[in-house]
């Protein structure tokens, strides 16, 4: 399982704070499949998905959903956070409009953009806090 949260400091009222964003193994590869089709990036070629191609050879905000060797003790540094935000909002408008560069079945498609927007709030609280997010 793979869980996005904010990095929460004392004296959050965690009624303010996003619900995680939190992904089971299969759902976790459905979404970076199609985030990866979004940026057109063939994961069977990439280190850490079957090939031998490093990511650093790849230029994409959306680097840290894919390359978790970004996090750092479980945190994704703030920079890393800010530079995802307004492609994921881009990818998110798409799927919602049912646009999707990648295959997915119609009834996933539902799905995938809750799961996408379930993302976003997180990534979306961290910006506007100012805070790290939290990766697990």
């Amino acid at each position: 399982m793979v869980v996005y949260e904010v990095e929460c400091a004392p004296g959050d009222r965690p009624d303010l704070v996003p619900p995680p964003a939190s992904y089971g193994w299969a759902h976790f590869h459905a979404l970076t499949a199609l985030l990866a089709a979004e940026e057109q990036i063939c994961l069977e070629e990439m280190m850490d998905y079957g090939g031998v191609v490093p990511w650093s050879r790849v230029e994409t905000c959306l680097r840290p959903i894919f390359d978790l060797s970004l996090v750092d003790d479980g945190v994704l540094p703030l920079k890393w956070v800010m530079g995802m935000q307004s492609r994921l909002h881009e990818v998110c408008a798409a799927w919602k409009g049912g646009f999707y560069a990648g295959n997915v079945e119609r009834d996933m498609k539902g799905e995938q953009f809750a799961e996408l927007v379930r993302l976003v709030s997180v990534v979306d609280y961290c910006v506007s806090v100012g805070r790290s997010m939290r990766v697990r």
